[in-house]
């Protein structure tokens, strides 16, 4: 069936390339689209509706029977609770952070390079090698660890994410901010590129020091932070990886035993819904926890969409968006009467947009206040029971929205201390590569390899007895197929898109900027159940197909800018000569984006390389498990019994070498211009 996909692919391809009509070059994106994003949510919408048994041949209505169960299951509602907390606390510390980075780091110089390819190092570290490099420094063997001895020396005390509960959410949340920091920081340094140069200038002619002029560079950019920040959030609420490696559920929390379902500290929404699949045996039930989370994600992913709204629409849109929140979490959760009330409160305001501006603000303001306030307190009176997940949505939307200007204090941070924050992330990954290589080196099976007892035998054993060259082999044959798979899809439509004479292109495109947004755990275990059906599981056809559809907006959005950008006097010149839409496209605008294209295909190398939660749901034969699999078998989750810490630091530092090298060329590209306009075509 793989085969068949990918001929019918180049068939479409083909008939694109010599059909005279130009819309025929969306087909072949277009049946990716449908295969990959829209037909796996329908298909999961109507079987949420049946019982539907692994051993059933015929499947049995239920009504919403299967709603009911998701609905009452008192475990996902604490999930919901946890894991909208994480990815509020995530991503605020994560744009902090990064945005103070970016404009230390934004000036081109031989030390801020360094510095930023220090930074790197976290980034072209796939997580499946970095997160699991951090639980054997934290956890290791408990109190024998790394991190623990430090701890022991320091402070006396010993840290456990295995048994305690709040040590475990803050490890995750603190190294999931770690992992992020890198792109966040490329992405605002590119943002940045499009502030005046003689903006700091005058800026510090008038006496501004570090405060005011952070305060100018957002006031320049938000227009593209903002939104970035919600879409950030969206994707933090379907955080998985770093969580299931690092602490697996966490443990367990105080309610968090319930009849169907376990909740630990880190059993986040994306966990929860890889738990139900891997013991779950109807399908109904599944599709309908998916259903329920993916509803949920969409508050999210409304929440991102609205901040690019220009007023007064974004005050109306925002205003009622923060109501439903709030009525849906006292629906859904049962916290009592204050959501109900907050979400009245909202509604109100709608009716002071846009005439009454001022009283408008001030009563968004108490509102705001009003909402974290009793948040906090629900909190500390009922634990992690009590966070209200709809107060993290509609207090920073609303702030967000109303563009509220707070008092700055003009200062400046002492010299030392910036020069040494831009280091600290880049010195916190290279401690990290500096761990993987000792325990790649390390003669024995632990997590203190001793400088006295290092060998090479390790990669011998790995690339060789173990065959990891074939698991290497196996990457490079997802890379390739997807590679394939966007030439063939996304590159034509791309071109397809720039012309902009389509009204067809503009529905696909907003299907595939959603289905590059919404997807997740909860759209992964609809298109598991298809595939199933079309014997594209334990195939490494599919699981290019889905890392190709998750490189597809990307692609479309940098390849159709550029090819706008090219003079159209070439097409008209192309047209006296005779020649059709897709013969121009491959003899003209394909030589030209020769250096896009190279910078793509990286971009798709660096994610099938990167793959962990796709082969883990799609791939359990052995023969084709690809290098990450390959590499988690390794060290497993917490709490395995057989770990081989030596053997996973040789096998990921085999796999990280050719990542760094990319980065490497891939980072010239960061101080470009062009980046700086591909990000606000972005947003």
């Amino acid at each position: 069936m793989a085969g068949l996909f990918f001929g019918i692919t180049l068939i479409l391809f083909l008939v694109a390339m010599f059909s005279r009509r130009a819309i025929m070059m969306a087909l072949p994106l277009l049946l990716i689209v449908m295969l990959v994003i829209v037909l796996p949510l329908i298909w999961a919408f109507i079987i949420s509706f049946f019982k539907y048994g692994i051993l059933d041949t015929v499947p049995r209505i239920v009504g919403l029977h299967n709603y009911k169960l998701a609905f009452q299951d008192s475990g996902l509602r604490l999930s919901f609770k946890i894991t909208s907390l994480w990815a509020f606390l995530k991503v605020s510390l994560e744009l902090v952070i990064s945005f103070y980075l970016a404009i230390t780091l934004r000036k081109s110089s031989v030390l801020n390079k360094a510095a930023l390819l220090l930074i790197g190092l976290g980034w072209f570290m796939p997580s499946f090698i970095s997160v699991s490099a951090w639980r054997a420094f934290i956890q290791g063997y408990g109190s024998n660890s790394p991190f623990n001895l430090i701890c022991n020396l320091m402070f006396g005390t010993n840290l456990d994410i295995a048994t305690q509960p709040l040590s475990a959410f803050i490890v995750t949340l603190l190294i999931s901010v770690w992992l992020s920091i890198p792109m966040s920081t490329m992405i605002i340094i590119a943002m940045l590129q499009s502030v005046p140069g003689d903006v700091e200038d005058m800026l510090l002619i008038d006496g501004a020091k570090d405060s005011v002029i952070a305060s100018i560079f957002f006031g320049q950019v938000r227009y593209l932070l903002i939104p970035y920040y919600f879409f950030q959030l969206a994707r933090a609420f379907k955080g998985f990886s770093t969580a299931f490696l690092l602490s697996g559920d966490g443990p367990l929390l105080p309610g968090g035993f319930t009849p169907r379902t376990i909740v630990g500290a880190t059993s986040f929404l994306g966990i929860v819904l890889y738990r139900k699949f891997s013991f779950e045996d109807d399908y109904g039930i599944l599709s309908a926890y998916s259903a329920v989370v993916g509803a949920i994600m969409l508050l999210w992913l409304v929440a991102a969409l609205s901040s690019r709204v220009e007023v007064p629409k974004r005050h109306r849109y925002v205003m009622l968006l923060a109501a439903v929140s709030q009525f849906f979490s006292g629906c859904y959760l049962k916290i009592g009467m204050w959501p109900y009330l907050i979400a009245a409160g909202y509604l109100f305001t709608l009716f002071l947009v846009p005439h009454f501006k001022k009283t408008f603000r001030i009563l968004s303001a108490i509102l705001v206040a009003f909402d974290a306030g009793l948040c906090l307190y629900s909190i500390n009176i009922n634990g992690w029971k009590g966070i209200n997940p709809a107060t993290f949505l509609s207090v920073p939307v609303v702030m967000f929205s109303l563009r509220y200007k707070m008092p700055i204090i003009n200062f400046s941070v002492p010299k030392g201390i910036k020069s040494t924050f831009k280091w600290i992330p880049g010195i916190i990954s290279l401690i990290i590569l500096l761990y993987i290589v000792l325990l790649a080196l390390s003669g024995k099976n632990t997590v203190l390899p001793k400088l006295a007892n290092l060998t090479l035998r390790n990669f011998s054993i790995v690339f060789f007895n173990h065959r990891l060259w074939l698991n290497l082999l196996n990457t490079l044959k997802i890379a390739l197929y997807s590679a394939s798979i966007l030439f063939m899809t996304a590159l034509p439509f791309s071109y397809l898109y720039s012309r902009g004479k389509f009204k067809t292109t503009s529905l696909i495109m907003l299907v595939v900027l959603f289905g590059g947004v919404y997807t997740g755990m909860h759209t992964l275990l609809p298109l598991y159940m298809l595939f199933g059906r079309l014997n594209l599981l334990n195939s490494l056809m599919g699981v290019a197909m889905v890392v190709a559809n998750q490189a597809v907006p990307l692609t479309v959005i940098t390849m159709s800018s550029f090819f706008s950008k090219i003079p159209r006097e070439f097409r008209e010149v192309a047209r006296l000569e005779g020649m059709t839409e897709g013969m121009y496209f491959l003899e003209i605008m394909l030589p030209l984006s020769l250096p896009i294209i190279s910078g793509i295909f990286i971009y798709v190398l660096v994610s099938s390389w990167n793959a962990f939660t796709i082969p883990l749901i799609f791939i359990d034969k052995s023969e084709l498990m690809p290098f990450s699999l390959k590499v988690f078998s390794y060290a497993g989750e917490i709490g395995s019994f057989y770990t081989r810490w030596n053997l996973f630091g040789a096998a990921s530092l085999i796999g990280i070498v050719p990542l760094l090298f990319l980065y490497k060329f891939n980072q010239r590209f960061l101080y470009s211009k062009n980046l700086a306009e591909g990000g606000m075509t972005y947003e």
